[in-house]
């Protein structure tokens, strides 16, 4: 049996706070999350990523996007040239995760249509096989479940159970 192709976990603080090597044990694992990133941010550090040869690269991005006010449609456009040149420079195989929705009695209303109009866009450009909403699992009408996260936009152990649980079944 060959040894499973190495994962590399590219986002922002929610991808960064992930324990994926534990989740993960399996595989060579490379946690790219840092607190705070964009769509712009994570397109300007690609260059710095090791070599992609047969990775999987799990991508999850966007929140700090529009938390900022940036429209979903062109944070949507990032995350799919993010995915195109992240395929282009050797990955074999790219999973966009859905952008997750933040608590919104925490954060305000601008984290929930928003989100959802970048996840329609994401799953219409994104093949169902590469593409994984957790929005069933961690979130309802109110944003992130309090049970899901520890402050309303961070994940906690039982979302991250639930995330990694869900990813390994499509890997």
């Amino acid at each position: 049996m060959s040894p499973a192709a190495p994962l590399i976990a590219l986002g922002d603080s929610i991808t960064a706070a992930g324990p994926w090597s534990e989740a993960f044990p399996g595989r060579s694992v490379l946690n790219a999350g840092i607190s705070g990133n964009t769509t712009v941010d994570l397109l300007g550090r690609l260059d710095v990523l090791p070599g992609l040869g047969g990775a999987t690269v799990v991508l999850m991005a966007g929140i700090n996007d529009l938390l900022q006010g940036e429209a979903p449609a062109p944070v949507a456009d990032r995350i799919l040239r993010i995915r195109r040149e992240l395929l282009a420079r050797g990955a074999a195989r790219v999973v966009v995760v859905a952008t997750l929705p933040c608590e919104a009695a925490r954060w305000g209303p601008r984290c929930l249509a928003p989100v959802q109009h970048l996840n329609r866009r994401l799953r219409g450009a994104v093949p169902g096989a590469d593409f994984l909403d957790l929005t069933d699992l961690l979130a309802d009408g109110a944003g992130l479940r309090r049970s899901m996260g520890l402050d309303g936009l961070h994940l906690g152990p039982q979302g991250y159970s639930l995330w990694f649980k869900r990813l390994e079944a499509m890997l």
